[in-house]
C-alpha cells in the first residue's frame, strides 16, 4: 500500500510541475503577445480608433504599407469632426506646401500660394480654380508671394512681395485676370497685406515698418513706427475705421487718410505677441501652453486659455460670435468661447505637425496648414473633445 501512495504521490508531483511548467510558458507567450501588440503602432492605432492614434502613426509611418489605410481612417473621423475637405495639390511641384490662405468674403474659395505662385480652391470640394496660371503667371513663370488678401467685394485680390531692393505690392481684378495697380516699397520686404472694410486701402507691412495705400487715389503712405508685427482694421461703433498695428506690448491706432497717429496703448501681458484678429478687436499674446486674450481697443485684459495639449503657435478669431480658434505645435485645433469658458468647448487632431495657419471665414468655416496640407472645416460639426468613437477591431 505505502509503495502504491509513493507512486501516486510521484505521479503527482509530476503533474503538477507539468501544469506549472506549462503555464508558465502560457503566460510568458501571451506576455510577448501583449509587448507585441503594445509595440505596434498599426495594431494601437486600429485599436484605438482615434484621430489623434493614426496622426501619431502617420508620423512615423513614411509610406508604410499600411499608410493609405490609416489616411483613410483618418480621413473618417476628422470628416466626423468637421473636415469640409483637404486642398488639392495635385497640381503642384513635389514637396510643395500652400501657404498664406485667405477665404473670399463668401467663404466659398480660397486664395493661398502653392508652387509657382497664388491659386484658387472650392472650399467645398477642396478641388483647384485653374484660372489662377492666367492671373498671376509672371516672366519667369513663378509669382513669389509674402501675403495674400481678398478684397471685400471679392473681385480683386491683394499680394504682397519681396523685390531686389524692397519689396512690391499688387492687385488684380479677377473677373478680367488683369494686373490693375503696382507699388514699390522701398528698403523693405512686405510680409502682410489687408483690405479695408470699404475695399479702398490696402493696409501693409514690412519687416517693421506699416503703411496704407490707395491705388485709385495714388497716396502711398507709411507710418514712423518701426517693429511693427501685425496689424488690422479696427471699425469702431462710432462708424469710424481705423488702422490698429503691434509690436511687443504696443499697440497703436492710425487714422486711415492720413497715417496719424490717434492713440497708443501699452498692454501688461506676460507673454510674447501672437498677432491680432483680422477685425483688429483683440491682441494675442502666447507662451508655451497658455494664451492671453487682451482688448485692442482699451488694452485690458480679457481672459487666458492654459494647460492645453502642446505649444501654441496660431490662432484666429470668427468676427461673428468671437470665437478663438488655436493651433498648437502637436497638430491639435481648439475651439474656445472666451466670453462664456475658461476652457476649450473642444478639440480635433488635425494635422501630423504643427499647425501653422488658421484663417477664419465666413459660413462658420476655417483653413488651418500644417506639412501634411491645408484643411478646410466646418466649424457646426466640430465635436467636442470628449465625444471620441469607440474601440475599433484590430
Amino acid at each position: 500500500m505505502n509503495a502504491f501512495l509513493n507512486f501516486l504521490e510521484k505521479i503527482l508531483t509530476w503533474f503538477f510541475t507539468l501544469a506549472f511548467g506549462a503555464l508558465l510558458i502560457y503566460g510568458g507567450l501571451r506576455y510577448r503577445n501583449y509587448l507585441e501588440e503594445e509595440s505596434d503602432q498599426w495594431r494601437q492605432a486600429r485599436k484605438k480608433n482615434t484621430a489623434e492614434a493614426y496622426l501619431s502613426f502617420l508620423r512615423d509611418c513614411h509610406g508604410c504599407p499600411e499608410d493609405s489605410a490609416a489616411r483613410k481612417a483618418l480621413y473618417e473621423l476628422q470628416r466626423r469632426a468637421g473636415l469640409l475637405s483637404s486642398l488639392s495639390t495635385d497640381h503642384l511641384p513635389e514637396r510643395a506646401s500652400i501657404s498664406f490662405p485667405v477665404f473670399s468674403p463668401d467663404g466659398r474659395i480660397i486664395l493661398a500660394f502653392g508652387g509657382k505662385g497664388p491659386d484658387f480652391w472650392d472650399a467645398e470640394t477642396g478641388r483647384r480654380d485653374s484660372h489662377g496660371d492666367q492671373t498671376f503667371t509672371g516672366k519667369d513663370g513663378k509669382t513669389n508671394v509674402n501675403a495674400l488678401d481678398f478684397a471685400p467685394d471679392g473681385r480683386r485680390i491683394a499680394a504682397g512681395m519681396a523685390a531686389r531692393e524692397g519689396g512690391r505690392l499688387k492687385i488684380w481684378d479677377i473677373t478680367t485676370e488683369a494686373l490693375v495697380a503696382e507699388h514699390e516699397v522701398e528698403a523693405s520686404d512686405v510680409l502682410g497685406v489687408q483690405f479695408s472694410p470699404d475695399g479702398i486701402w490696402l493696409a501693409w507691412r514690412g519687416d517693421g515698418p506699416v503703411g496704407l495705400w490707395n491705388p485709385v487715389m495714388g497716396r502711398f503712405l507709411r507710418g514712423t513706427h518701426a517693429g511693427i508685427a501685425a496689424m488690422a482694421f479696427q471699425q469702431h461703433t462710432d462708424g469710424i475705421t481705423y488702422l490698429v498695428t503691434a509690436g511687443g506690448k504696443d499697440l497703436y491706432t492710425w487714422q486711415v487718410g492720413t497715417m496719424e497717429l490717434v492713440r497708443e496703448k501699452k498692454v501688461d501681458a506676460d507673454r510674447p505677441l501672437l498677432g491680432l484678429s483680422r477685425d483688429g478687436r483683440v491682441a494675442v499674446y502666447s507662451e508655451g501652453r497658455v494664451l492671453e486674450l487682451w482688448d485692442a481697443i482699451n488694452g485690458k485684459q480679457l481672459n487666458t486659455l492654459r494647460d492645453l495639449h502642446g505649444e501654441i503657435v496660431s490662432f484666429c478669431r470668427q468676427p461673428n460670435n468671437g470665437r478663438i480658434m488655436v493651433g498648437t505645435r502637436e497638430g491639435l485645433i481648439y475651439l474656445w468661447d472666451p466670453l462664456s469658458s475658461p476652457v476649450p468647448l473642444g478639440h480635433v487632431a488635425a494635422h501630423e505637425g504643427p499647425v501653422d495657419t488658421l484663417v477664419c471665414g465666413a459660413e462658420n468655416r476655417i483653413i488651418s496648414t500644417g506639412w501634411d496640407g491645408a484643411k478646410v472645416w466646418n466649424l457646426e460639426k466640430f465635436i467636442r473633445h470628449d465625444e471620441k468613437p469607440g474601440p475599433k477591431r484590430p
